[in-house]
């Protein structure tokens, strides 16, 4: 729902969620094509592995290029229990915020079009599916079952799914390959898409993806946290409780890798577990820090993105910032040398950043 979310006891804004949300994008947008220009710069250990961890695997392993995506998924489903009670707040009347559900989810399902630049046709790779449309898909499931639910429910309803979903990968044999196999053409999401598009068309092949399950499981995740955020728990208890979660969280996953390997493009269940766990973490950390310790000047950089996550999501495909970025820093950028890839991405960013702050001074932010 929006990015604007506030704290049950009506205090000011959670701004511990809009810097979280702010660093994830940044990642994406500006810090991993930093990240991927070091090693033209010296060849080293360190430079290499930042550049290794702002690209996805081949296949299983784990970067933290991987953590963007579910991160993002994590944080909507922690701000829907706020988003809710805001909307039932002004209106005890359900069928506005049903509709508004459904309006959202198929709002991020054409912005998700328009972001491959085919509006009304298909991505040559992906068909109709998108990031937005998985993020839509999330929201939409995660915010029926937390009407309908009570946290009780809201954990059997996670937890389910993913036991469901690893159940599934583990156990059901693929005709020609068998059960559990893990490799990228015998596994069962590959065998589900192949028959979605036998079945349909090559374009509608990811929309229907078995990985939705899982994804679903981890905003429902976001919301439980959430809804320890709005409890009338102390502010070292809540954190307490993210960061223990967190752990207990990450040491399922070591455990559940023995079973089903960490893989992004499988949204596997392990994969689950420890995006979750270090969702929690990071959660935990950014809510002591900015909410509680009170480093909102410090969280300021992250915040300005947060506040309008979609429209620089967007953006970047649509403006060309790293041209725009030229007009600065293009007249003596080759002065740099090996540097100046780095200097390119860094002016680009940059860019960015100045862009989104021009919206936040002004107060135009993108809500669906």
């Amino acid at each position: 729902m929006e990015s604007t979310t506030h704290t049950p006891a009506g205090q000011d804004r959670l701004m511990s969620l809009d810097a979280l949300r702010g660093a994830d994008m940044f990642l994406l947008v500006g810090l991993a094509g930093i990240f991927r220009t070091l090693p033209e710069i010296s060849d080293n250990a360190a430079f290499h592995f930042l550049s290794e961890q702002s690209r996805h695997p081949e296949w299983h392993g784990f970067t933290l290029y991987d953590l963007i995506f579910p991160l993002f998924i994590f944080i909507v489903g922690v701000a829907v229990p706020f988003s809710i009670e805001k909307r039932l707040q002004r209106d005890p009347k359900r069928w506005p915020l049903y509709r508004h559900i459904v309006v959202r989810a198929v709002a991020l399902a054409l912005l998700g079009l328009v972001y491959w630049g085919t509006p009304g046709g298909a991505h040559p790779t992906w068909g109709y599916y998108s990031v937005l449309y998985r993020i839509g898909i999330c929201f939409f499931f995660a915010a029926l079952i937390t009407m309908h639910t009570r946290p009780r429910g809201q954990v059997l309803w996670a937890v389910g799914l993913l036991i469901g979903y690893w159940l599934a990968t583990r156990y059901l044999p693929v005709p020609g390959y068998g059960a559990g196999d893990f490799t990228e053409a015998g596994c069962l999401q590959t065998y589900l898409c192949e028959r979605v598009a036998d079945a349909l068309s090559p374009d509608f092949r990811h929309v229907l993806s078995i990985t939705l399950i899982p994804s679903i499981a981890t905003a429902l995740f976001g919301v439980l946290a959430g809804q320890w955020l709005r409890s009338s728990r102390s502010p070292g208890r809540k954190t307490a409780g993210l960061l223990l979660a967190g752990a207990a969280f990450l040491a399922a996953a070591l455990l559940a890798q023995d079973s089903v390997p960490i893989n992004k493009k499988m949204w596997s269940a392990s994969f689950t577990l420890l995006t979750v766990g270090l969702s929690l973490l990071l959660l935990g950390a950014s809510y002591w820090l900015v909410d509680v310790r009170g480093w909102r000047r410090s969280a300021f950089f992250f915040v300005v993105v947060g506040m309008n996550p979609i429209t620089i999501y967007l953006a970047t495909r649509l403006i060309d910032f790293t041209k725009i970025a030229g007009v600065f820093v293009g007249g003596f950028v080759e002065s740099f040398g090996p540097a100046a890839p780095l200097v390119t991405a860094s002016a680009s960013a940059l860019v960015m950043w100045l862009f989104l702050y021009y919206l936040y001074v002004n107060k135009a932010f993108l809500k669906i």
